[in-house]
């Protein structure tokens, strides 16, 4: 669906998002100057007592002392200067856990403690639009997802008026120039100008943005339709499936120029869930559940084996 202004969009997409279950928030509502602010500065990008409750919701046997240690290894900066080193330490993190030593009646514990709830019965999602960060300058991004206080996904959109997908991208990259603090915790990014949609990874150039064309991983909707940014949002944004994008399909890779991150595309997802289940079903068969081809997505099954359906390939991908 098409938009002429870049508020209106934004005011659907939240729509959407609340949809999907995110709470949502004014970027003024985490306003340092608020009434009982949860950032001290406009230059943390951290929710700092979201992340402080989640750690302590997914790891009940932890110390105050303990906690505040988990809180600082996300918190606190190893990788100045070196935006996918440190991106790749808190992925790290994120999947993971982060391991704590404490002690406690003076016995030395240690645990991993968790910062994501893989299963999503105990994270804290939410949406804010305009929120303000200081870096170089301040920025104001269209719309940012938090997990467990984390930003995890930066989203910017064009209005069809006056807007190109050329553009938000290219506020991204101004964004990361100026605010890197804000992609320290990304997962992936969003841009759109009402029209088409991509996303793709902080390290990936406008060409490796890729299309979400499903929600339900069968049916697949072109490109540049009505609802091609609805089925992204619908088919990437749910939580769920965020969840099993930073979990099992997020790797990064040194190509001699440095580290760069690579995100799987939607047929590879799919094809992905679909082999997992194959395979689940094959053990209890005759142990053939088909084949995959990782670079397509597409997921091919024996003549007598398990109808487990075909994920379409994205070009280029």
């Amino acid at each position: 669906m098409a938009f002429a202004t870049e508020d209106d969009l934004e005011q659907w997409a939240l729509d959407e998002l609340r949809a999907l279950g995110f709470t949502y928030l004014h970027g003024a509502d985490l306003s340092p100057e608020a009434d009982d602010p949860v950032r001290q500065s406009y230059h943390d990008t951290l929710l700092l007592p979201r992340l402080d409750a989640a750690i302590r919701r997914l790891n009940p046997a932890l110390t105050p002392e303990a906690v505040q240690t988990v809180l600082n290894r996300v918190r606190d900066t190893e990788f100045a200067g070196d935006l996918i080193s440190e991106n790749r330490r808190i992925h790290a993190l994120l999947v993971g856990g982060v391991s704590v030593t404490w002690f406690e009646g003076g016995e030395e514990r240690n645990a991993i403690a968790r910062l994501v709830d893989w299963e999503n019965g105990a994270n804290d999602w939410l949406a804010v639009n305009q929120f303000e960060v200081v870096g170089q300058t301040a920025r104001r991004p269209d719309i940012v997802i938090f997990l467990n206080g984390m930003p995890i996904i930066v989203i910017e959109l064009k209005g069809t008026e006056t807007g190109t997908l050329k553009g938000a991208y290219n506020q991204i990259e101004t964004y990361k120039a100026q605010v890197p603090a804000l992609f320290r915790t990304n997962a992936f990014t969003v841009i759109s100008e009402g029209v088409t949609a991509r996303y793709g990874s902080i390290s990936a150039n406008l060409d490796r943005f890729m299309r979400w064309r499903t929600v339900d991983g069968e049916n697949l909707v072109e490109d540049g339709t009505d609802l091609a940014l609805q089925t992204l949002i619908h088919g990437l944004l749910a939580p769920s499936t965020i969840l099993e994008l930073v979990r099992y399909c997020m790797v990064y890779e040194d190509e001699g120029k440095g580290p760069i991150k690579k995100i799987a595309g939607y047929h590879q997802f799919h094809a992905v869930r679909k082999a997992v289940s194959a395979v689940l079903r094959a053990r209890h068969l005759d142990g053939r559940g088909g084949v995959m081809w990782p670079h397509t997505g597409i997921w091919k099954v024996p003549p007598d084996g398990i109808p487990c359906g075909q994920a379409d390939a994205e070009p280029g991908a």
